[in-house]
């Protein structure tokens, strides 16, 4: 298994995509800016399985080349925004460690940062390599145990005396996201290979002092207020501002040139493959 790091270029690059896509959502912004990174050195071979596909923007934006697709995703709303995308030739709801039996013969699947928060990791994992082809590709974006470990606003929250409320804070963050598999690297990928792939390329994402940030504006996005999320107030206020997203881009791009270790991150990309 081979680990491949990102460059600054490649993450700022993966920014100017996906700035277009979230103007303003800070925390997307930087989280898919490494996501979208890391995805340009693959090419999904077709039928794709797009699992958790979320509305199908993303998807178009990474690979606007690829037709024949199959989305899943457990939310009947969401099901309702892909099947409207035109990305997607079906889209199926229902979850992930219970796809229908047809859904068989994929070329590829593809996981952008959903099965962390999915239960019942192995079925899921079994579910998936059921739905592809021998020797079908995997390529899936997660969360590591670093997510927990770097998250800003409560140790803030904890080093000005209050432990109870950091402890409910992030309590509230890991429910909002519904956030049960942050494991380790190491543990993904013995939950992959157990599931029958092979690892082939293990790329990290987001490290520690983008990673800070990152969850610093992720947590005070989420703060729930009357009406709503603090980040509803925040996203009016940044598209007031003049030359927001390129000026914040400059913000992130020395953010990146402080960064000591790109081989740990609080996220990970696994390129992998069923075994035979």
């Amino acid at each position: 298994m081979k680990q491949e790091l990102l460059s600054p270029e490649q993450v700022l690059a993966g920014y100017d995509a996906v700035s277009q896509l979230y103007p303003y959502i800070l925390p997307m912004c930087i989280w898919r800016a490494w996501e979208y990174a890391a995805y340009q050195r693959y090419s999904l071979p077709e039928p794709v399985l797009d699992v958790g596909c979320g509305d199908g923007r993303f998807f178009r934006l990474v690979w606007p080349q690829i037709t024949a697709v199959v989305g899943i995703d457990i939310d009947l709303g969401i099901c309702d925004a892909a099947r409207r995308s035109g990305v997607y030739q079906e889209v199926y709801a229902v979850p992930a460690h219970q796809l229908p039996a047809h859904l068989e013969n994929f070329a590829s699947a593809f996981a952008n940062c959903s099965l962390e928060h999915m239960d019942h990791l192995p079925e899921v994992m079994s579910s998936i390599r059921g739905s592809l082809k021998p020797g079908g590709y995997f390529l899936l974006s997660v969360v590591t145990d670093k997510f927990l470990e770097w998250a800003t606003l409560p140790l803030l929250v904890r080093e000005v005396g209050d432990p109870t409320h950091a402890q409910n804070v992030e309590a509230e963050y890991q429910a909002y996201h519904h956030l049960v598999n942050p494991l380790p690297v190491m543990l993904w990928m013995e939950h992959l290979e157990r599931a029958g792939f092979k690892v082939l390329e293990h790329v990290p994402i987001v490290p520690e002092l983008t990673s800070r940030l990152f969850l610093f504006l992720d947590h005070l996005w989420h703060i729930r207020r009357p009406g709503g999320e603090l980040g509803d107030v925040l996203f009016s206020y940044m598209g007031s501002l003049p030359n927001f997203l390129p000026a914040f881009r400059q913000i992130l791009a020395n953010v990146l040139h402080m960064e000591r270790d790109w081989s740990t991150g609080s996220g990970a990309v696994f390129w992998a493959r069923r075994k035979e």
